[in-house]
C-alpha cells in the first residue's frame, strides 16, 4: 500500500535494533499517532492503523492469505519475535485516515484504467454501487489515492516518484495526466468497514473544568479525547443557555453519523425524539447531494414542521455538525445567528486542542 500525503516520522531495521509489537503499540500511543505502523517481515506484511493515538484497524497478509482486525493483530504477534524485518511509521492528513480507519477487503482489480476515461467510467460504476472506500492507483511517475464515500469522490490525493504530494483538483489532474502516459496502472479497491470503524460514542460525562489536575497516567490521545468532550458539551450547554426554547442540542460526526454530545432543555417528547434521531442521516444524505454538483457544499439546514424547528450547521474544519431541536416560539433568525457563532467558536477553541496534520510537499 502506498498512501499519497504520507509522512515518514521514524524506521526501524529489525535486524539493528530490536523491537517488540507491545514497543511499538506504546510508542504510536504516546505520541497520539494519527497514521499507520507498516511492519515488513520475510515473508509477511503488516499495518496498524491509528486514530489519534488508538489503534482502529489492522491488516496482516501472508502469502495469499489476509486477515484484518484482531484476528490480524494476533497473527502479527506470532511474528513479533523475529529479528529480521523493517517497521515504519508514518503520519496521514486527517480525512484519509478517517476511511483507512475502518479499511478492509483491499483486492487488486483485474480491469486497469488505460486512460482518463477509462477512470471516469470507473468512477461512474463506484457511484452506482455506492461504494465507500479508497481506490489506489500506481504509476511509474507516481501513485494516487482516492477517497469515496457512498459513491461520492471526497478527496483524491498524488504522489510523484520524486515525493511531491498534491490533493483535490491538482491531483485529480496530474493523475489524468499519468494515466494517459505509457506504462500499465496497478490498481486496488477497498471497502469501508462499520463493524471494523472504532467509533467514537456518545459522552454524557459532566463538564471537568481545565482547572482540575490531568490525570497523570493518561495516555496524550486520552487527554485529547477528553479535552474534545469537555469542549463538545461547553458548546451545547452555551448554546442552550442562550435559547431557552430548546429541545435537543446535540453534536455528530459527519463521517458516521454518530452522536458525540447530547444536551437538551426542556423534553421534546416522543415524537421530537424520534424526528432528532434521524437528523443525522438526513444531513449526511443532503451533504452527499450538494457535493455531487460540482463539489458545493452544505452550511445550513433548516426544518420547520407546525411546532418544531430544526437547525443544522456544519463545521467543515473537524467533518461534525451542530443540531438544534426548538420549539417554535423561538425566532428562526435569532437560533441561526446563534448557531452560526456557537460553530465559529467551536471550530475556534478546537485548533489548539486537536494537533494539525501537515500534508508534505
Amino acid at each position: 500500500m502506498k498512501f499519497p500525503g504520507s509522512k515518514l516520522l521514524h524506521y526501524w531495521d529489525l535486524s539493528v535494533q530490536a523491537l517488540s509489537l507491545d514497543d511499538l503499540l506504546r510508542s504510536c500511543q504516546q505520541a497520539g499517532l494519527t497514521g499507520f505502523a507498516e511492519i515488513k517481515l520475510p515473508d509477511a506484511v503488516a499495518m496498524i492503523f491509528y486514530y489519534v493515538g488508538g489503534e482502529v484497524n489492522a491488516l496482516y497478509r501472508e502469502g495469499p492469505v489476509a486477515f484484518s482486525g484482531q484476528a490480524a493483530l494476533e497473527r502479527l504477534r506470532m511474528q513479533a519475535e523475529r529479528r529480521e524485518g523493517q517497521v515504519s511509521v508514518y503520519e496521514l492528513p486527517i480525512d484519509m485516515a478517517h476511511l483507512l480507519r475502518g479499511i478492509t477487503n483491499r483486492q487488486k482489480l483485474k480491469e486497469n484504467p488505460k486512460n482518463r476515461a477509462d477512470l471516469v467510467e470507473l468512477l461512474y460504476r463506484m457511484e452506482k454501487a455506492e461504494h465507500t472506500g479508497t481506490l489506489e492507483i500506481q504509476k511509474p511517475s507516481g501513485a494516487a489515492m482516492l477517497l469515496l464515500v457512498r459513491g461520492r469522490l471526497s478527496n483524491t490525493y498524488w504522489e510523484t516518484s520524486a515525493g511531491s504530494t498534491y490533493e483535490q483538483r491538482e491531483a485529480r489532474m496530474r493523475l489524468d495526466d499519468a494515466l494517459d502516459a505509457p506504462g500499465e496502472a496497478q490498481v486496488h479497491l477497498s471497502d469501508f468497514s462499520r463493524d471494523v470503524w472504532k467509533s467514537r460514542h456518545e459522552v454524557q460525562d459532566s463538564i471537568r473544568s481545565r482547572l482540575q489536575p490531568r490525570d497523570p497516567g493518561a495516555t496524550p490521545a486520552e487527554q485529547l479525547v477528553t479535552e474534545e468532550t469537555t469542549l463538545r458539551n461547553q458548546v451545547l450547554e452555551e448554546l442552550c443557555a442562550q435559547l431557552p426554547a430548546v429541545a435537543q442540542a446535540f453534536l455528530f460526526d459527519l463521517m458516521t453519523g454518530s452522536v458525540l454530545a447530547r444536551r437538551g432543555g426542556r423534553g421534546a417528547g416522543v415524537r421530537g425524539g424520534l424526528l432528532a434521531d434521524k437528523v443525522p442521516g438526513f444531513t449526511l444524505y443532503l451533504r452527499d447531494l450538494a457535493s455531487a454538483d460540482d463539489d458545493d457544499e452544505i452550511e445550513i439546514i433548516e426544518v420547520s414542521t407546525g411546532k418544531m424547528a430544526v437547525m443544522v450547521a456544519v463545521v467543515p474544519e473537524v467533518q461534525e455538525a451542530i443540531a438544534l431541536m426548538c420549539e417554535k416560539s423561538q425566532p428562526t433568525a435569532l437560533l441561526g445567528a446563534n448557531l452560526a457563532r456557537a460553530v465559529r467558536a467551536y471550530a475556534e477553541r478546537l485548533a489548539p486542542i486537536r494537533p494539525a496534520t501537515e500534508v508534505p510537499s
